[in-house]
């Protein structure tokens, strides 16, 4: 059986009104398509529980919270701070039909970017149905892409084509950055981080000078009582001594706030 870890996430859909953000969401979280338009006022959240497979031994449970905006430009920018904050993902929604919707994604990318920072990005140009309408190229849609490095996908909400292909692609995205991001904090990762880390999880219970030489394998008792008298030196520890060499250390409110800023976005 494979790990199984769980993994909350934020995808923020953006893009000019009447493109179809809110009906790929509906026929991505429900299966249903609604041959209205569906005017969006304000901003809307869907939520749906994904499986990301992520190699033979691991599973993501991904509660993803979809974000649906009001494609009017004053309303973005009235919004962009709280909107675009915290997320791990963006969807640039164009219509096939409108070259005015595609272009306006230039503007509409950066201003997410500039909030939410180093995400990943996905084009997409809706309302492949309306194919015979046709009214921007690959040529066209690839010069939008490209500053952004965003891959681009063309669906269609009506009848369902590549729009699961969509979302689930990003939602495998945002588990490899997370992971990789997670692997490469590791490396980097002190002693005293790996400390923090391991009492924050104790809590009050805190750990014994032997426990932490169990898990710390290769730390030598120098290295180690160096790093405790810091730590307690900043008040994110409190050593308790038992004897001339045996102690408990137990973390502090303060230093679980400092092991905040190394946790990761995936929960065991």
């Amino acid at each position: 059986m494979p790990t199984v870890r769980r993994m909350k996430t934020k995808l923020v859909l953006m893009g000019e009104g009447g493109v179809g953000k809110t009906s790929l969401i509906r026929r991505f979280v429900l299966n249903e398509y609604q041959d209205t338009y569906l005017h969006t006022i304000g901003t809307k959240v869907s939520k749906i529980e994904l499986t990301v497979p992520y190699g033979p031994d691991l599973e993501i449970a991904m509660d993803m919270s979809i974000f649906d905006i009001m494609g009017q430009h004053g309303f973005r920018d009235l919004v962009r701070e709280t909107y675009f904050h915290g997320t791990q993902a963006l969807m640039a929604v164009c219509d096939v039909t409108r070259l005015d919707s595609l272009t306006a994604l230039s503007s509409w990318i950066p201003s997410g970017l500039e909030i939410a920072g180093d995400v990943p990005v996905y084009i997409i140009v809706n309302k492949r149905d309306l194919l015979d309408r046709r009214a921007v190229s690959d040529e066209q849609i690839q010069n939008v892409a490209e500053p952004f490095s965003a891959p681009w996908v063309m669906t269609s909400a009506k009848t369902g084509e590549f729009v699961d292909d969509a979302f689930n692609a990003l939602a495998v995205e945002i588990v490899d950055r997370a992971l990789r991001t997670e692997k490469a904090r590791a490396v980097e990762r002190g002693l005293r981080e790996k400390i923090l880390l391991l009492l924050a999880k104790r809590g009050t219970i805190g750990l014994k000078k032997t426990q932490f030489f169990e898990i710390l394998r290769g730390v030598s008792y120098d290295e180690l009582q160096r790093e405790l008298q810091g730590l307690e030196k900043e008040a994110l520890i409190v050593l308790a001594w038992h004897g001339p060499a045996d102690f408990t250390a137990t973390i502090t409110p303060k230093g679980v706030e400092a092991s905040r800023a190394t946790s990761s976005p995936l929960e065991e």
